[in-house]
C-alpha cells in the first residue's frame, strides 16, 4: 500500500484508525466521489468501531492513502440529500 508523508502523519495523530480499515475502504467504499482536485474520497462503515463511516482519501491515482479520518455528519449528510 502506498501512502504520502502527510497520510503517515495523519495515522500518528488518529491511533483509533487501522491501516486494515483504510485498505478494506478503498476495495469496497459505500460511496465515493471525484474531488475538484482530482483526488478521490471514499467512505466505509467500519463495524469494529462502532458502525463509525471511516472516509479515505487517496490521490489520483485511486491507490495512494492521503488522508483517513472518521466523518460524523457522512450519514445526515445523506438522509438530507447533500452529496458527503
Amino acid at each position: 500500500m502506498k501512502t504520502t508523508p502527510y497520510f503517515e502523519q495523519k495515522l500518528l495523530d488518529r491511533p483509533e484508525i487501522s491501516r486494515e480499515w483504510c485498505e478494506r475502504v478503498i476495495v469496497d467504499p459505500l460511496k465515493m466521489v471525484i474531488q475538484p482536485n482530482g483526488r478521490i474520497s471514499r467512505w466505509a462503515i467500519i463495524p469494529e468501531h462502532g458502525d463509525r463511516v471511516l472516509r479515505v482519501i487517496t490521490l489520483e491515482d485511486g491507490e495512494t492513502l492521503h488522508n483517513a479520518y472518521f466523518d460524523r455528519n457522512f450519514r445526515s449528510r445523506l438522509q438530507r440529500g447533500l452529496e458527503p
